[in-house]
């Protein structure tokens, strides 16, 4: 892979993996960052591609494990693991998963689907950013994350169970 290769997977997936960076983080400047590693990283193993991946698949898994990477260190060293969430006076900042789970137009349920995100471990927030953003069947996550559809059926179970548990807890405080 060449460099105007590198250089045209940049322009062309270099937004895409932006927002999916900052959906892990939730920290622009933190995505932004991430962006650039991932393209270190492609730069230092673009010989080992040998093309029978999509590359935008190739640079979805550096980004995704990269980005793991960096919660796993955040939690390690007893940080937040999703970065700033947003107190609700800037409610826009276009989260894409809390823009797929709930109306962009009620900022109450932007900020709930950002928190939610921003509670989960690094592996649950893969598989719902894979199920939610990337719109993955069952049969298509198993694939991509090597377990089988079962499995991946009782994690989604697992996160909807935990998600629901959360929200009526936070029903309960107010």
């Amino acid at each position: 892979m060449s460099e105007a290769d590198i250089q045209a997977l940049y322009v062309r997936y270099g937004y895409f993996l932006f927002r999916r960076c900052l959906t892990y983080v939730a920290d622009e400047a933190t995505a932004q960052d991430a962006v650039q590693e991932v393209f270190v990283r492609v730069l230092q193993s673009a010989a080992a591609f040998r093309g029978q991946a999509d590359p935008k698949t190739w640079l979805c898994r550096i980004s995704d494990h990269h980005c793991i990477d960096l919660l796993r260190r955040r939690r390690a060293r007893g940080q937040s693991a999703g970065g700033p969430v947003d107190d609700g006076e800037g409610h826009g900042d276009g989260d894409p998963v809390a823009d797929r789970l709930v109306r962009s137009d009620d900022p109450e349920s932007m900020l709930t689907a950002r928190r939610l995100m921003a509670a989960l471990d690094p592996g649950a927030r893969r598989l719902a950013i894979l199920y939610f953003v990337d719109e993955l069947t069952q049969d298509e996550m198993a694939a991509e994350l090597g377990l089988s559809r079962k499995t991946i059926g009782k994690h989604l179970k697992k996160l909807g169970v935990w998600a629901r548990t959360l929200l009526g807890e936070a029903k309960q405080a107010v």
